[in-house]
């Protein structure tokens, strides 16, 4: 055998060393990537869980409506300096609330979290959330314009038509449902 062809031989062993490890890279990053958002939507969820956020939806759905028929109230969304110790924690609950939405659609919009996965998981309550916030939202808007929960706007739109796409639920077409009975439709009934 000539040193050419053995030159050859060491050139092309070489090479499929070479793309082993760039597959075995890949193969990496997206186990990294995977990792990563399971680590992202697994934040996401324990922040939702917690005691402070299930207060400011609280808030939010009971007595924001309320505390939006008074003016004054409304003047304190936009003026922080005028905030009273009364009110002031109270936009900061709705405010924390949005911003929570908006951390939530950057991660979808910029895809370190599956846009697919994220309607499945939270599209309803995304919805419920915006329209809640919705009246608050816009008298934010008023002073700061439409750059205020931009991202969450984003993301109650995509979600909007993942529901209409998916008005039916998305358990798969052909497997056989679950009959469950429902022993106090009766009672429930009268």
């Amino acid at each position: 055998m000539s040193l050419e062809l053995w030159n050859t031989f060491a050139t092309f062993g070489t090479f499929l060393v070479i793309s082993a490890t760039a597959i075995a890279a890949i193969a990496q990053l997206r186990h990294a990537r995977g990792s990563n958002q399971i680590a992202a939507i697994n934040e996401l969820r324990e922040t939702s869980e917690r005691a402070e956020f299930r207060a400011a939806q609280r808030f939010v759905f009971t007595q924001l409506p309320e505390k939006l028929a008074d003016r004054a109230f409304r003047y304190q969304i936009v003026n922080r300096a005028a905030r009273t110790a009364e009110n002031g924690p109270l936009i900061d609950q709705a405010t924390s609330l949005g911003n929570f939405y908006e951390s939530m659609a950057m991660l979808v919009r910029d895809g370190l979290v599956d846009r697919k996965l994220a309607l499945e998981i939270w599209n309803s309550v995304v919805v419920r959330n915006w329209e809640a916030l919705g009246p608050f939202t816009a008298i934010l808007r008023r002073k700061l314009g439409s750059i205020v929960w931009e991202n969450f706007e984003y993301l109650t739109v995509i979600s909007q038509d993942w529901l209409a796409a998916h008005a039916g639920g998305t358990y798969p077409p052909g497997i056989r449902r679950i009959q469950l009975k429902d022993e106090w439709l009766e009672a429930d009934s009268q």
